[in-house]
C-alpha cells in the first residue's frame, strides 16, 4: 500500500469519525425534544395554517406570508419552511388519522416536526464540516468547530423551537451553496458549480430573508480561498460567475418582495442613530457573552437595564475582530481571516445599525456563530500543534461539549409546552407585554386557569399604561395599543363569566372608545356583543338589543349567539 493511499484512507476514516460524532451529538443534545408540544408560533405555522395542512395548496404556499393564518398578516416570505411543514403535517396527521377531525386545531403530534428540526440542524453542522474540507483546513479545526457549533446552547431557539426552523434551512442551503461556488477541474464542472449555488441561493431566499446575504459571503470566500500548490487560477470571469449569478438573482428577488411578494409593512421602530449606536454595541458585547457562557437564554431579549458602558466593550471587540482579520491577512492566515470576516459580515444586517423588530436575538447569531468557531480553532491550531498538546486539546473539546450538551438538554426543558417558555422568559424579563399576554391566552384556553389568565392581562393592561406615562401620551382619543385592546376583550369575558358584569362592561368599554378604522373593527364588534351581554344582566334589553346590531354589522357570524343571547335573557327576566 502506497503512502498516498495510507494517507487518503486516513482521511476517509476521520470524515466518517467526524460526521458520527456530529450526528450522534447532534440525537443526544436534542433527544429530549422529542416530547415537546407546539408552541408559541407553531400555532399559525402549522396548527391553523389551513395551507399547510392541505398538500393541494403547495403552490399556495409561494404566493402569502407565513402566517397568513392565526397570527395575522406579517411580511415573513418562507415559503420552503412552510412546504417543510406541509410534509411534516402530512407524515404526522394525513396517513395517520382514524376518521376527519371537526375541530379548529388539528390533534397531530409535533414528534415528527421536532425530529426534522434535528435533521437540518445536524446538515447545517456537516455541511459547515464539508466546506472547511473543501477550503483546506486542518483536521483539528474541521472537528472542532462543528461539534461545537452542533451542541451550542444559543441555537436551542433556532431547533428546540419548531418555528425556528428558517435558520437552519437558510443556512443548509447557504453552506451548500458556498460549497458547489467552489467546485473545480473542467469547464462543464464549474458551470455545474455556479448554477447549482444559484439554485441554493434561490431555496436559502425562500427559506429566510436573512439568506440575502449570500452574495457577499460568497466574494469573501472566493477573495480568500487559498490556493492549492501549482494551482492555476481561473480568469476572473470564470471564478466570480457563481458571485455575478447571485446579485443577479438577488436584485430580481429584492424587487419581487417590494412588489408583488410584499405582504404587510415591517414593524420596525423608529430608533435615533445615535441611541441605534450604543444599542449596536450593547447587543454585540452581549452576543460575545452568550458566545462563551449560554446561560439565561430567553426569546424576550431586550437591552433595558443594560449598563452605557458595555456599548464600549462591544465596539472594542468589533474594532478587535477587524484587527485580528488586517494581521490574518497580512500574515496570509486566509482561513483565520475568512472566518472572521464571515462572523462580522453575518453580524452586520443583524447588528442593529439598521431599525429591527428587536434589538437582538439569540437564533440572529446561528449563522455568524459558524464563521466565530471556525476562526478560533484556527487560531488555537497552531498553538496546539507546535506544543503537541493535541491530545489534552481533544480532551477539552470533549469536556467542553459534555458542557454545552448539558446546558442544551437544560434549555429544551423550557421549549416543553407554552406554560413553560413563556414563564421561564417573564423570569427574565418581567415586562414583556407579549409574553404576559401570551401566558394569559395559555392560562384562558389551554389550561383553563381564569385567575392566571386574569393576572396576565391586567398586567399588559398595566405595563402599557407605563409605558404610554413614560412616553408622554395619554388616553385622549382612544390610543390603546392591539395587545392592550385583546386583554381588555379576555378579561371582560374573563369577568363575564365569573358573573362579575360592572367589570366586564368597563373592559368593553375601554375597547369601544378606540376609534374605529378596518385593522380594529372587528374587535371593537366584539367589544359591543359583549357589552351587550353585559345590558342583558343588567335588564337593559333595549340597550343590549341597539349593541347586538352594531355587532352584527361588521360580524354577522354573531347573529346566532345574540338571538340565543336575548331568549335566554328574555326568558330570566320572565322567570325572574
Amino acid at each position: 500500500m502506497t503512502e498516498q493511499t495510507k494517507v487518503e484512507l486516513s482521511e476517509k476514516s476521520f470524515r466518517g469519525l467526524v460526521v458520527g460524532a456530529v450526528v450522534v451529538a447532534a440525537i443526544v443534545a436534542y433527544a429530549n425534544t422529542a416530547g415537546n408540544e407546539f408552541v408559541w408560533d407553531d400555532v399559525s405555522s402549522v396548527l391553523l395554517h389551513k395551507h399547510v395542512q392541505d398538500p393541494s395548496k403547495f403552490f399556495q404556499l409561494f404566493r402569502e406570508d407565513q402566517h397568513a393564518f392565526g397570527r395575522g398578516q406579517g411580511n415573513f416570505y418562507r415559503p420552503l419552511v412552510a412546504a417543510s411543514f406541509m410534509v411534516d403535517f402530512a407524515l404526522s396527521y394525513l396517513l395517520f388519522r382514524e376518521e376527519p377531525e371537526e375541530t379548529r386545531i388539528p390533534e397531530v403530534s409535533p414528534f415528527l416536526f421536532h425530529v426534522t428540526n434535528v435533521c437540518w440542524h445536524a446538515a447545517a453542522a456537516l455541511l459547515l464540516f464539508a466546506l472547511m474540507t473543501r477550503l483546506g483546513a486542518p483536521r483539528f479545526v474541521r472537528a472542532v468547530a462543528p461539534l461545537v457549533y452542533v451542541v451550542h446552547p444559543l441555537h436551542t431557539e433556532a431547533v428546540t423551537y419548531i418555528s425556528g426552523r428558517a435558520d437552519p434551512m437558510s443556512a443548509v442551503f447557504m453552506f451548500l451553496g458556498l460549497w458547489f461556488a467552489l467546485c473545480e477541474g473542467t469547464t462543464a464542472k464549474r458551470i455545474a458549480g455556479t448554477a447549482l449555488a444559484a439554485l441554493c441561493f434561490c431555496a436559502g431566499l425562500l427559506s429566510k430573508e436573512s439568506s440575502g446575504i449570500f452574495p457577499f459571503l460568497l466574494l469573501l470566500v472566493l477573495l480568500l480561498r487559498p490556493a492549492g500548490e501549482g494551482e492555476k487560477k481561473p480568469g476572473y470571469l470564470v471564478r466570480f460567475a457563481p458571485f455575478i449569478a447571485s446579485l443577479v438573482i438577488l436584485g430580481i428577488y429584492a424587487l419581487l418582495r417590494s412588489t408583488v411578494l410584499r405582504f404587510g409593512a415591517g414593524a420596525t421602530p423608529d430608533i435615533p442613530l445615535g441611541r441605534r449606536l450604543v444599542e449596536t454595541g450593547q447587543a454585540l458585547a452581549s452576543y460575545f457573552r452568550l458566545l462563551i457562557i449560554p446561560t439565561g437564554l430567553h426569546m424576550e431579549r431586550t437591552l433595558a437595564g443594560t449598563p452605557r458602558w458595555t456599548a464600549l466593550v462591544g465596539w472594542a471587540l468589533l474594532a478587535g475582530c477587524l484587527a485580528l482579520i488586517v494581521w490574518s491577512f497580512r500574515h496570509r492566515r486566509y482561513r483565520v481571516c475568512l472566518g472572521l470576516g464571515w462572523f462580522v459580515l453575518t453580524w452586520f444586517p443583524i447588528s442593529g445599525l439598521f431599525p429591527l423588530n428587536a434589538p437582538m436575538a439569540e437564533h440572529w447569531l446561528y449563522v455568524p456563530m459558524a464563521g466565530l468557531l471556525w476562526a478560533v480553532a484556527e487560531l488555537v491550531w497552531p498553538l496546539v500543534e507546535k506544543r503537541k498538546a493535541v491530545g489534552p486539546a481533544v480532551a477539552a473539546t470533549y469536556l467542553l461539549c459534555v458542557l454545552l450538551i448539558i446546558a442544551t438538554v437544560d434549555r429544551n426543558r423550557d421549549w416543553h409546552d407554552n406554560e413553560s417558555i413563556y414563564r421561564t422568559t417573564l423570569a427574565d424579563n418581567p415586562r414583556s407585554m407579549r409574553i404576559h399576554y401570551n401566558l394569559g391566552v395559555t392560562y384562558e384556553d389551554l389550561l383553563g386557569n381564569l385567575p392566571g389568565a386574569r393576572r396576565h392581562y391586567e398586567a399588559v393592561i398595566t405595563l402599557c399604561s407605563d409605558q404610554r406615562k413614560a412616553a408622554g401620551k395619554t388616553m385622549g382619543g382612544g390610543v390603546l395599543w392591539d395587545q392592550e385592546l385583546e386583554a381588555h376583550l379576555s378579561l371582560g369575558k374573563i369577568f363575564f363569566q365569573q358573573k362579575q358584569y360592572s367589570k366586564a362592561a368597563d373592559n368593553f368599554r375601554a375597547v369601544l372608545r378606540v376609534k374605529s378604522d378596518e385593522a380594529h373593527k372587528p374587535l371593537i364588534a366584539t367589544a359591543a356583543f359583549g357589552l351587550g351581554k353585559c345590558y342583558l344582566a343588567f335588564g337593559d334589553t333595549s340597550r343590549a338589543i341597539e349593541l347586538f346590531k352594531q355587532a352584527i354589522v361588521v360580524r354577522p357570524d354573531l347573529r346566532n349567539e345574540a338571538a340565543r343571547a336575548l331568549t335566554q335573557g328574555l326568558l330570566g327576566a320572565s322567570a325572574g
